[in-house]
């Protein structure tokens, strides 16, 4: 093993919530999430009418955790706000997925775009 080759043991607490001031403030500390589920799921949460504040950070690279702070508006519960976005996210993965299963598909038969473009005569540009 290198000296950069550091294998982190995984957290059993997987979810810790710390309340802030009000029931629309809390700070969501993820066991075992890094950047990857972080700035999706702020991203999600940002785009929300109903969300005022939403940051995340990951405290240390060797610490296996990700905490994610969330303001939320109009009488909403940082609990509630977080399960909304968490179910966003889940929903625009699926779609995703959907859609890359559907492009692979076509891919696989020989019906990509480029090649159904290019019979027409036209290319598109990327």
């Amino acid at each position: 093993m290198s000296v950069n080759d550091h294998r982190t043991e995984p957290t059993t607490e997987l979810l810790n919530v710390q309340l802030g001031a009000t029931e629309n403030s809390a700070t969501f500390i993820f066991g075992n999430e890094d950047h990857t589920l972080g700035n999706a799921l702020r991203h999600i949460l940002i785009q929300r009418n109903d969300t005022d504040f939403c940051g995340y950070s990951v405290p240390h690279p060797y610490e296996p955790k990700m905490h994610l702070r969330l303001q939320t508006t109009n009488g909403l519960r940082a609990m509630e706000g977080l399960r909304r976005g968490l179910t966003d996210l889940e929903e625009s993965a699926n779609l995703l997925d959907s859609h890359f299963a559907a492009a692979l598909d076509r891919f696989r038969r020989g019906g990509d775009a480029a090649k159904e473009s290019s019979k027409k005569g036209t290319t598109k540009k990327r």
